[in-house]
Order: C-alpha cells, then sequence, then structure tokens
C-alpha cells in the first residue's frame, strides 16, 4: 500500500508547468491526497485536485493560447496592470467549468495575496478557476482580481513556496516542489567594452525574471523555517519565465528531477543534509547583506 503525500507546489511562471511531471513521478510512488499551491502552482494543482489525469493537465497546457493571454485587446482599462486577466479567467472556467472546490477528488487550497488587508488568503472554497485567477494574478502584468470582498494578487507575494500552510492538508508525507531560480553568492566583475547594449526585453518579462529571482530566496526561507519530508527542486535553467509553450520539455524536466529526488530521498539523512545546505547558503547570503 502506497503512504499518503500531500504536495506543496510553488509558483515560477512557465517554470511551474514542471510540477506536471513531478505530479507523474509522484504519483508513481505515493497517493496524493491533498495539494496546497501558488500561481502556477495553483493552477495545476486545481486541474489534478478537480479530477483530470496527468495526460489532461499536460494536454490543457500544450492546448493553452498564448496568444490570447497577452492579446491587446485584453489590455487592462484600470491601468492596475497590463492585461485584465479576463482571459485567463476564461480559459480557467473553460477547464474547471463551474466545479467548486468542495467537491473536489481530493483537498486543495491556493495562496493568493489580499491587497485590501495586506495578508496572505488560503482560498479552500468556491469555484476552482476564481482561485486560480486570484492565486495566479501576477502584479503589474495582470490586474488584481475583485473577488467577493477581497483584492487578490498572486500568492507568491508573500508564498511563493507555501509550505507553511502544509498540515491545512492530509498527508503522511510532505513533498515540496520548488521550480524557482537559485539563490547565488557569485557575481561578475564589469567590464567595460565600450559598447551599448541591446536590451529587447518587454517590461513583463523585466518584472517577471526580476521578481521570481527575489521569491527564489523567500522559497529557500520556507524550506529552512518548514522544512518538508522531500524537497524537489524543479527548476530548469534552459528556459524561460515565458516559455507557456514549452509544457512537454517542462514535463519531461520535471518528471526527470522528482524521479532521481524521490530515490535520492530514500538514501540516510538526505534531507536533513539538503536542508542544512539552504541553511549554510541563507545565513551567507544574510552575512553578505548585513556586513
Amino acid at each position: 500500500m502506497k503512504k499518503k503525500a500531500k504536495l506543496i507546489l510553488g509558483g515560477g511562471s512557465a517554470y511551474g508547468l514542471a510540477h506536471i511531471g513531478v505530479l507523474a513521478a509522484v504519483e508513481e510512488e505515493f497517493e496524493i491526497t491533498g495539494i496546497v499551491g501558488t500561481s502556477m502552482g495553483a493552477i495545476v494543482g486545481a486541474l489534478y485536485s478537480q479530477g483530470l489525469g496527468i495526460a489532461g493537465i499536460l494536454d490543457c497546457a500544450q492546448n493553452f493560447n498564448r496568444s490570447e493571454l497577452f492579446n491587446p485587446l485584453n489590455l487592462d482599462i484600470t491601468l492596475s496592470g497590463i492585461y485584465d486577466g479576463k482571459a485567463t479567467l476564461k480559459q480557467f472556467r473553460n477547464w474547471t467549468g463551474a466545479k467548486d472546490i468542495s467537491t473536489g477528488r481530493i483537498p486543495y487550497i491556493a495562496v493568493a495575496y489580499d491587497l485590501l488587508k495586506s495578508c496572505s488568503v488560503l482560498i479552500d472554497k468556491g469555484q476552482y478557476a476564481d482561485a486560480m485567477r486570484a492565486s495566479s494574478s501576477l502584479p503589474y502584468v495582470f490586474a488584481p482580481y475583485a473577488y467577493d470582498h477581497y483584492l487578490f494578487v498572486d500568492g507568491g507575494v508573500e508564498h511563493p513556496l507555501p509550505v507553511a500552510f502544509g498540515d491545512r492538508v492530509p498527508g503522511e508525507i510532505c513533498i515540496a516542489v520548488n521550480v524557482l531560480p537559485p539563490v547565488s553568492l557569485k557575481a561578475e566583475t564589469i567590464v567595460l567594452k565600450g559598447s551599448k547594449a541591446r536590451a529587447r526585453i518587454r517590461s513583463h518579462q523585466v518584472f517577471l525574471q526580476s521578481i521570481l529571482q527575489n521569491q527564489g530566496f523567500v522559497a529557500i526561507e520556507s524550506l529552512i523555517n518548514h522544512p518538508p519530508d522531500i524537497v524537489i527542486d524543479a527548476y530548469d535553467p534552459g528556459s524561460s519565465v515565458l516559455d507557456l509553450s514549452k509544457a512537454q520539455r517542462f514535463y519531461d524536466f520535471g518528471y526527470a528531477k522528482a524521479t532521481r529526488a524521490l530515490a535520492d530521498h530514500k538514501k540516510p539523512d538526505f534531507t536533513s543534509q539538503l536542508i542544512k545546505g539552504y541553511q549554510k547558503l541563507l545565513s551567507r547570503i544574510k552575512f553578505k547583506l548585513e556586513s
């Protein structure tokens, strides 16, 4: 009989598509009994919770209309974001219909951040589509999601890897899946070449790359303060934050990383050594900042 596992699926925009492959690998070893997700982790987690199989989730990702997401007709006229988010909500409703979280096959929680109360909110009731839209409402890129008496933005603002809420869903084993860029202490020394850089990066990509790098630091802090039983690092350095059209690549990468992590977990003291490594890195970063 398989052990019961709860999954903590972090945010990371396109990088979060690796969660699909991770789910496939975890299913081979455990019975998944609960999911807590932020941003893309909340989207993938919602599809799984409502009853969609791995193949079905991958199909949703592969057939997602990226051009519609960033269609100029969907610009936010309120100026609280670049896009109004209506296209994403429509897509979420196409995938989940009017299904309510209470009817899911396993417990599910989406993490979002409420601008009005300045706090994170755990969404464990209401329709899946609303939870997905609220948790993935990236500031600046999408307009905040006005839902009931809340004004939601992406849950990654405060909890990019929501391991702090792992006790809210059932499971003997807690598995955290981090898809954010690694935090590094290395830096290049400037080399002046007397030429001008030609930046061809759009504003929303500038923001996404910057905020995800910062969230990587927050994710490490979360892992240290609330250590799970297993950590799966599924960040793909060979891909971009906006590579939403590469679902199969992310799936394969996530599956391979999860399979390796689950095998390593069986080694004595693997997870404790991993957490110690995070603690060492974090202490060095804090020392650098304070000195």
